[in-house]
């Protein structure tokens, strides 16, 4: 049945990095015209049936399984080609809204294809919140359209693999430095396991993980290392160091600081191990 609510947003909610000002869901989506756009980031989630959008100058197809989503003050339309045409939709806005849309993806306004339909859930439960008209309901709703927003950056598929199905190129990988951290690690040995160059594991670290492979490595390192200091209160910093497979213990406290922003003595103490 058509649903919809919108937030009685107190100043404090306006103030969160993203918030939300409405949901809803539409049994069969009327036709939408804006020339002048609409002030808000909108995502829509097409459930059942076909529709189109147009925007930028384009036209798109609107899939069952597909959403499109929109960015401030764009002009755009969108029409039923099949119906009942199915929709749910989610309005929101805040200083980090463009930000967070575009590290999941979400670069422009258009249609999107993606794999998760549990990103309806995350609409559903915020129409839930802003119906109950509870106080403070748009802080909940902040949270679910970040959860929203992690969600289709995991699943979106855009002319580009999905985040997900790029880690998992690199999954041999991650495996053999958690298996094997604690020793000299070489490039041609990471090479190795996915059976490719070193310069093409490199390039796709960069393109995937935005980082190195040692850096990645040494990352990994670091954070077996704060394990071992608080279960082990009484081990040498350089026991630690040789145990994540770095021998020189001035290295490791500087490479523990470059990532911690502190020494391996100030994070013990600040951890409340002596």
């Amino acid at each position: 049945m058509d649903r919809f609510a919108f937030l009685m947003q107190q100043e404090i909610e306006l103030r969160l990095p993203i918030y939300v000002s409405g949901a809803g869901h539409w049994d069969n989506q009327e036709t939408i015209v804006r020339p002048e756009g609409f002030p808000l980031f909108q995502w829509l989630h097409c459930a059942a049936g076909e529709g189109e959008l147009k925007v930028a100058g384009e036209s798109s197809r609107v899939r069952e399984g597909t959403g499109f989503f929109l960015y401030p003050n764009e002009p755009h339309e969108y029409r039923a080609i099949s119906e009942p045409w199915e929709i749910y939709w989610i309005v929101f806005g805040g200083e980090l809204a463009e930000p967070l849309a575009r590290l999941a993806g979400l670069t422009r306004s258009g249609v999107y294809s993606v794999t998760d339909d549990g990103l309806i859930r995350h609409i559903q439960n915020a129409l839930t919140l802003a119906s109950a008209g509870k106080p403070l309901a748009g802080l909940e709703c902040s949270k679910l359209v970040y959860m929203l927003l992690i969600d289709i950056m995991k699943c979106i598929t855009v002319d580009r693999p999905s985040v997900e199905q790029n880690y998992m190129r690199l999954q041999p990988v991650f495996e053999y430095m958690e298996l094997h951290y604690d020793r000299k690690i070489t490039l041609e040995e990471l090479a190795d396991v996915m059976g490719v160059s070193i310069q093409h594991l490199c390039l796709l670290f960069r393109k995937i993980v935005k980082t190195r492979p040692i850096e990645y490595l040494n990352q990994l390192r670091i954070h077996k290392s704060k394990g071992m200091m608080l279960r082990d209160r009484d081990a040498r910093i350089s026991e630690i160091a040789r145990k994540v497979g770095l021998d020189a213990p001035g290295y490791f406290s500087t490479l523990f600081k470059r990532v911690e922003g502190m020494t391996p003595e100030a994070f013990r103490k600040i951890s409340g191990v002596r």
